[in-house]
């Protein structure tokens, strides 16, 4: 029996001095897989980021190319119609229409002078 003892008496204390020791290296091991897992979503986080600054970046390129068109098209009529001398009920519809959604996304400058202009336009031509 005293050899059982001695046995039972060491595997007790290699476990007391083992199983810190194994928690230890399970800790560190999970740890180590937990930054990396940090790491990942820090890495998607950024992204996420970057997608996002282009896609605003994008839209804003997109506002600026609608309002330089709009700009245009409603210069184009303006001069168009100031060349007849009126400008007829479909075009004024569609002068208005365009200019509502030009200044809705933010367009400004000549625009502004030149619509109360094109409103004192007959709707129908002048008779010669």
């Amino acid at each position: 029996m005293g050899a059982v003892t001695t046995e039972v008496l060491i595997l007790g204390c290699v476990q007391l001095l083992a199983f810190p020791l194994l928690v230890w290296i399970a800790k560190r091991s999970i740890g180590k897989k937990l930054d990396h897992f940090d790491e990942k979503r820090e890495i998607a986080r950024i992204q996420q980021a970057e997608d996002e600054k282009r896609a605003r970046e994008q839209r804003e390129a997109e506002r600026t190319i609608i309002l330089a068109m709009s700009r245009s098209m409603l210069l184009n009529n303006y001069e168009k119609c100031v060349a007849k001398g009126f400008y007829s009920l479909e075009e004024r519809d569609v002068y208005h229409k365009l200019y509502a959604a030009y200044k809705s996304d933010g367009g400004n400058s000549v625009i502004d002078e030149i619509a109360p202009r094109i409103r004192k336009l007959p709707i129908e031509p002048p008779e010669n």
